[in-house]
């Protein structure tokens, strides 16, 4: 598909599904530190995570800090010895963010709340990363590379690295990236072809739609400076639009080639386009699938006591509340499909512990 020559369709609202979206807009790395409060506030206050669903996490620390609980990738890390004074790091990387956004939505809350709720306890915010995945594809990574290496860019990073995957065989390309500004930058982008990672990642022999990713790093007082401004303006368009155009633009030079200053150059047009689109994004989430086995988990620590409270009062005044909270509830397309997964999952159960059971009456008949 042609860049410059073919332009996107219009009304791309993010009221749409998901499949329709051209952009989502995600938090794909959260890191805060804690001090002066325990593991089991920070889990049941702070993440608001029941602390019985947490386990001890026999990964590896980071420096500094050594892994202490988690909930899958929702990490909860200790500082000791010398550093013991450092507080508690929460680390939730790509996945612990999908992980925690459970949480978020069973809760019905969203990350301006928890953003707010960890500025209100004093921490600090060493990282945060956004993502934008561009399933429309605006532009090509190879494109930018060439138009950043030819200095056709505008703004306020100033250093420009790429990097390119093979497969050693025969060559064949496993995805490229662009970087803009250094990784210890306070503020780093890396774009990169996110559908050729998912399918190197995952050793996929099938090619996977189209799927860019452009994420933006913040770091030490940039990070905080976001979360406030989140919490703040709670219009992730605005401040995703502003972030971008300050830090780097792509435009083109003018026919005539006599201004040199690359400020009043025209904006490329398939940027012009991404940036358009920009101003329509909603800060999206994108929980982890939830087991019936999470579910059932989550409802015996957290609400088990209450249901039994509930059952009693009915019992006792001749009330059917539970029946009616049962009846009356919000119900989506999601919990059907647990439903049904769970039932084909008994299905197989069943049709595995038949074949046995016939594998074992022939083994028995034979045996006669």
């Amino acid at each position: 598909m042609s860049e410059a020559n073919n332009t996107p369709t219009t009304n791309r609202g993010v009221t749409r599904t998901n499949e329709e979206l051209p952009l989502r807009f995600l938090i794909d790395w959260c890191q805060v530190t804690v001090k002066d409060f325990d593991v089991q506030t920070i889990c049941t206050e702070l993440l608001n995570i029941p602390f019985e669903l947490m386990r001890e996490d026999e990964r590896t620390g980071i420096k500094g800090y050594h892994a202490s609980y988690c909930y899958d990738d929702i990490r909860i890390l200790e500082s000791s010895g010398k550093n013991a004074d450092n507080g508690v790091q929460l680390l939730m990387s790509g996945g612990g963010c999908r992980n925690y956004e459970v949480f978020l939505e069973a809760n019905n809350e969203t990350w301006f709340d928890f953003l707010a709720r960890a500025l209100e306890y004093g921490s600090n915010i060493p990282r945060i990363d956004l993502a934008i995945d561009d399933r429309k594809t605006y532009f090509k990574i190879p494109t930018l590379k060439r138009m950043a290496k030819k200095g056709y860019t505008v703004g306020n990073l100033k250093i420009g690295s790429g990097n390119d995957s093979f497969a050693l065989k025969d060559g064949e390309n496993k995805g490229e990236t662009l970087n803009l500004g250094t990784k210890s930058s306070k503020i780093h982008m890396a774009f990169y072809e996110k559908d050729l990672e998912q399918a190197g990642k995952f050793n996929l022999d099938e090619p996977l739609p189209k799927w860019n990713r452009y994420e933006i790093r913040f770091r030490q007082e940039k990070a905080v400076a976001l979360a406030k401004e989140l919490i703040k303006t709670r219009r992730v368009d605005q401040v995703a639009f502003e972030i971008l155009n300050n830090e780097v633009r792509f435009v083109t030079s003018p026919k005539n080639g006599t201004d040199t200053n690359k400020r009043r150059w025209d904006v490329w047009q398939p940027w012009a386009w991404f940036m358009k689109d920009v101003n329509k994004l909603k800060l999206s989430i994108e929980p982890a699938e939830k087991s019936f086995e999470q579910l059932f988990s989550w409802m015996f620590k957290s609400n088990g006591p209450m249901l039994w409270v509930i059952r009693e009062l009915d019992r006792l005044c001749g009330t059917q509340q539970l029946k009616w909270i049962i009846d009356n509830a919000n119900v989506t397309e999601k919990h059907y499909k647990m439903v049904e997964s769970y039932k084909k999952q008994i299905e197989r159960l069943e049709l595995y512990k038949t074949r046995l059971e016939s594998e074992l009456k022939n083994e028995l008949e034979d045996y006669e």
